[in-house]
Protein backbone atom coordinates (compact mmCIF):
# COMPACT_ATOMS: atom_id res chain seq x y z
CA UNK A 1 0.00 0.00 0.00
CA UNK A 2 1.32 3.41 -0.74
CA UNK A 3 0.62 5.96 2.33
CA UNK A 4 1.23 9.95 1.96
CA UNK A 5 3.11 11.42 5.27
CA UNK A 6 3.16 14.73 7.25
CA UNK A 7 5.85 16.17 9.20
CA UNK A 8 7.94 18.67 10.13
CA UNK A 9 11.76 19.67 9.89
CA UNK A 10 13.57 20.70 12.77
CA UNK A 11 13.14 24.13 11.42
CA UNK A 12 9.43 23.69 11.67
CA UNK A 13 8.96 23.46 7.36
CA UNK A 14 5.82 21.77 6.99
CA UNK A 15 6.99 18.87 4.55
CA UNK A 16 5.30 15.57 2.78
CA UNK A 17 6.12 12.33 1.06
CA UNK A 18 4.88 8.64 0.07
CA UNK A 19 5.97 5.39 1.10
CA UNK A 20 4.90 2.08 0.46
CA UNK A 21 4.41 -0.41 3.60
CA UNK A 22 1.86 -2.89 4.42
CA UNK A 23 -0.07 -0.58 6.86
CA UNK A 24 -0.29 2.32 8.53
CA UNK A 25 1.69 0.93 11.66
CA UNK A 26 4.14 -0.82 9.45
CA UNK A 27 4.62 3.10 7.66
CA UNK A 28 4.90 4.90 10.75
CA UNK A 29 7.42 2.30 12.29
CA UNK A 30 9.46 2.91 8.88
CA UNK A 31 9.40 6.43 8.86
CA UNK A 32 10.98 6.05 12.39
CA UNK A 33 13.41 3.96 11.35
CA UNK A 34 14.75 6.86 8.63
CA UNK A 35 14.54 9.78 11.59
CA UNK A 36 10.89 10.83 10.37
CA UNK A 37 8.88 11.67 12.40
CA UNK A 38 5.29 12.35 10.79
CA UNK A 39 2.18 13.73 12.49
CA UNK A 40 -0.12 12.23 10.03
CA UNK A 41 -0.18 9.18 7.61
CA UNK A 42 -2.74 9.40 5.28
CA UNK A 43 -4.37 6.35 3.75
CA UNK A 44 -6.38 3.72 4.02
CA UNK A 45 -5.21 -0.15 5.42
CA UNK A 46 -5.88 -2.97 3.22
CA UNK A 47 -9.19 -5.11 3.52
CA UNK A 48 -8.07 -8.39 4.93
CA UNK A 49 -9.63 -9.99 1.90
CA UNK A 50 -6.89 -8.49 -0.02
CA UNK A 51 -4.56 -10.64 2.06
CA UNK A 52 -3.03 -13.86 0.06
CA UNK A 53 -1.31 -17.38 1.01
CA UNK A 54 -1.59 -19.63 4.20
CA UNK A 55 -0.42 -16.50 6.28
CA UNK A 56 -3.04 -14.65 5.26
CA UNK A 57 -5.26 -17.00 6.08
CA UNK A 58 -3.75 -17.73 9.70
CA UNK A 59 -4.36 -13.61 10.28
CA UNK A 60 -7.79 -14.12 9.07
CA UNK A 61 -8.64 -16.57 11.50
CA UNK A 62 -6.19 -15.31 14.35
CA UNK A 63 -8.68 -11.97 13.48
CA UNK A 64 -12.17 -13.57 13.73
CA UNK A 65 -11.17 -15.43 16.67
CA UNK A 66 -10.37 -12.28 18.49
CA UNK A 67 -13.86 -10.80 16.85
CA UNK A 68 -15.87 -13.74 18.49
CA UNK A 69 -13.83 -13.62 21.91
CA UNK A 70 -15.13 -9.71 21.78
CA UNK A 71 -18.45 -10.16 21.20
CA UNK A 72 -18.86 -13.12 23.49
CA UNK A 73 -17.39 -11.42 26.41
CA UNK A 74 -19.87 -8.83 26.61
CA UNK A 75 -22.06 -9.56 29.61
CA UNK A 76 -25.57 -8.59 28.43
CA UNK A 77 -23.93 -6.73 25.43
CA UNK A 78 -25.64 -3.22 23.99
CA UNK A 79 -25.85 -1.98 20.60
CA UNK A 80 -23.25 0.75 22.07
CA UNK A 81 -20.55 -1.87 21.99
CA UNK A 82 -17.94 -2.03 19.22
CA UNK A 83 -14.37 -1.19 18.53
CA UNK A 84 -14.01 2.50 18.03
CA UNK A 85 -10.59 4.12 16.83
CA UNK A 86 -9.03 6.14 19.16
CA UNK A 87 -10.63 9.60 19.83
CA UNK A 88 -11.36 11.94 23.21
CA UNK A 89 -13.85 10.60 25.82
CA UNK A 90 -16.92 12.20 26.26
CA UNK A 91 -18.70 12.60 29.92
CA UNK A 92 -17.77 13.76 33.53
CA UNK A 93 -14.43 15.13 33.16
CA UNK A 94 -13.35 14.43 36.50
CA UNK A 95 -14.34 10.82 36.56
CA UNK A 96 -11.89 10.61 33.34
CA UNK A 97 -9.52 12.90 35.28
CA UNK A 98 -9.50 10.53 37.56
CA UNK A 99 -9.73 7.34 35.80
CA UNK A 100 -6.53 8.78 34.29
CA UNK A 101 -4.87 9.38 37.14
CA UNK A 102 -5.68 6.02 38.38
CA UNK A 103 -4.63 4.32 35.45
CA UNK A 104 -8.42 2.84 35.12
CA UNK A 105 -7.93 1.00 38.27
CA UNK A 106 -10.48 -2.13 38.63
CA UNK A 107 -11.71 -1.56 34.44
CA UNK A 108 -9.77 -4.14 32.95
CA UNK A 109 -8.78 -7.88 33.70
CA UNK A 110 -5.60 -7.91 31.50
CA UNK A 111 -1.97 -5.81 31.84
CA UNK A 112 -2.61 -5.69 28.46
CA UNK A 113 -5.81 -3.54 28.21
CA UNK A 114 -4.78 -1.29 31.26
CA UNK A 115 -2.16 -0.37 29.30
CA UNK A 116 -3.29 -0.10 25.77
CA UNK A 117 -6.46 2.63 27.96
CA UNK A 118 -3.27 4.79 28.94
CA UNK A 119 -2.73 5.41 25.31
CA UNK A 120 -6.78 5.80 24.04
CA UNK A 121 -6.84 9.53 24.00
CA UNK A 122 -5.12 10.80 21.28
CA UNK A 123 -2.45 13.39 22.60
CA UNK A 124 -2.49 13.26 26.47
CA UNK A 125 0.77 13.39 27.68
CA UNK A 126 1.27 10.37 29.73
CA UNK A 127 3.98 7.90 31.01
CA UNK A 128 2.68 4.88 31.50
CA UNK A 129 4.76 2.09 33.56
CA UNK A 130 7.26 0.37 31.24
CA UNK A 131 6.02 -2.92 31.20
CA UNK A 132 8.51 -5.72 32.22
CA UNK A 133 9.48 -8.34 30.31
CA UNK A 134 7.48 -10.83 31.61
CA UNK A 135 4.44 -8.35 30.58
CA UNK A 136 5.70 -8.06 26.99
CA UNK A 137 5.44 -11.66 26.80
CA UNK A 138 1.68 -11.92 28.53
CA UNK A 139 0.58 -9.35 26.26
CA UNK A 140 0.35 -11.74 23.48
CA UNK A 141 -1.21 -14.11 25.56
CA UNK A 142 -3.82 -11.11 26.76
CA UNK A 143 -4.66 -10.55 23.05
CA UNK A 144 -6.29 -13.43 22.39
CA UNK A 145 -8.38 -13.00 25.64
CA UNK A 146 -11.68 -11.90 25.90
CA UNK A 147 -12.07 -8.39 26.43
CA UNK A 148 -14.72 -8.11 29.30
CA UNK A 149 -17.88 -6.12 29.09
CA UNK A 150 -20.53 -5.24 31.95
CA UNK A 151 -24.50 -4.95 31.25
CA UNK A 152 -24.83 -1.45 33.47
CA UNK A 153 -21.01 -0.35 32.62
CA UNK A 154 -21.65 3.69 32.22
CA UNK A 155 -20.81 5.68 29.17
CA UNK A 156 -17.73 6.83 29.91
CA UNK A 157 -16.29 2.93 30.62
CA UNK A 158 -18.19 2.33 27.79
CA UNK A 159 -16.22 4.31 25.28
CA UNK A 160 -13.26 3.18 26.75
CA UNK A 161 -13.39 -0.20 26.17
CA UNK A 162 -14.67 0.17 22.83
CA UNK A 163 -11.41 2.17 21.71
CA UNK A 164 -9.35 -0.39 23.67
CA UNK A 165 -11.05 -3.20 21.48
CA UNK A 166 -10.49 -1.03 18.60
CA UNK A 167 -6.83 -0.75 19.55
CA UNK A 168 -6.58 -4.75 20.13
CA UNK A 169 -7.64 -4.81 17.03
CA UNK A 170 -4.70 -2.53 15.76
CA UNK A 171 -2.45 -4.85 17.43
CA UNK A 172 -3.57 -8.14 16.03
CA UNK A 173 -3.12 -6.86 12.88
CA UNK A 174 0.42 -5.64 13.67
CA UNK A 175 1.47 -8.99 14.90
CA UNK A 176 -0.41 -10.58 11.94
CA UNK A 177 2.46 -8.50 9.35
CA UNK A 178 4.89 -9.81 11.42
CA UNK A 179 5.88 -7.09 13.77
CA UNK A 180 7.04 -7.42 17.61
CA UNK A 181 4.84 -6.54 20.69
CA UNK A 182 8.26 -4.67 21.80
CA UNK A 183 7.82 -3.00 18.22
CA UNK A 184 4.15 -1.98 18.89
CA UNK A 185 4.45 -0.71 22.08
CA UNK A 186 7.27 1.76 20.84
CA UNK A 187 5.24 2.81 18.26
CA UNK A 188 2.20 3.78 20.68
CA UNK A 189 4.65 5.93 22.83
CA UNK A 190 6.05 7.88 19.54
CA UNK A 191 2.72 7.67 18.33
CA UNK A 192 1.88 9.87 21.67
CA UNK A 193 4.49 11.72 21.48
CA UNK A 194 4.08 13.08 17.89
CA UNK A 195 0.58 13.86 19.03
CA UNK A 196 1.51 15.86 22.38
CA UNK A 197 4.20 17.77 20.25
CA UNK A 198 1.60 18.49 17.52
CA UNK A 199 -1.14 20.36 20.09
CA UNK A 200 1.84 22.02 21.38
CA UNK A 201 2.40 23.71 18.29
CA UNK A 202 -0.59 24.36 17.84
CA UNK A 203 -1.16 25.81 21.07
CA UNK A 204 2.46 28.41 20.08
CA UNK A 205 1.11 29.05 16.70
CA UNK A 206 -2.52 30.49 18.36
CA UNK A 207 -0.51 32.44 20.59
CA UNK A 208 1.78 34.42 17.80
CA UNK A 209 -1.30 34.76 15.71
CA UNK A 210 -2.72 38.54 15.25
CA UNK A 211 -5.15 39.49 17.63
CA UNK A 212 -7.20 40.33 14.64
CA UNK A 213 -6.61 36.90 12.98
CA UNK A 214 -6.61 34.60 16.09
CA UNK A 215 -10.13 33.57 16.25
CA UNK A 216 -9.87 32.13 12.66
CA UNK A 217 -6.69 30.24 13.53
CA UNK A 218 -8.10 28.99 16.67
CA UNK A 219 -10.45 27.57 14.63
CA UNK A 220 -8.27 26.48 11.79
CA UNK A 221 -5.40 24.76 14.40
CA UNK A 222 -9.29 23.17 15.96
CA UNK A 223 -10.34 21.36 12.79
CA UNK A 224 -6.71 19.85 12.16
CA UNK A 225 -6.55 18.53 15.86
CA UNK A 226 -10.18 17.07 15.79
CA UNK A 227 -9.05 15.71 12.49
CA UNK A 228 -6.69 13.51 14.45
CA UNK A 229 -8.81 12.76 17.09
CA UNK A 230 -6.79 15.42 19.53
CA UNK A 231 -8.32 17.34 22.10
CA UNK A 232 -8.78 21.19 20.40
CA UNK A 233 -7.38 23.85 22.24
CA UNK A 234 -9.81 25.91 24.68
CA UNK A 235 -12.01 28.87 23.91
CA UNK A 236 -10.58 32.18 25.09
CA UNK A 237 -11.90 35.28 25.16
CA UNK A 238 -12.33 37.18 21.84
Amino acid sequence: MKYRYLYQTKENENREGEIKAANRAEAYAALRRQGIRPYRVIGDDPSPWRKRGAFAALALSVAALLALSVAIAFRGGSAATAPSPRAQLEGDAQFIAKGVADSWEGVFDTKLDTYLAAYAQPGWSLEPQIPSIDDVQGFERELAMPLARDKDERAEIRQLRNIVAGMRGEMASYLAEGGTVADYIEFLAERQEQECELREKAREALARAPESMRRTAWRNLNVRLSGMGIAPLPDFAP
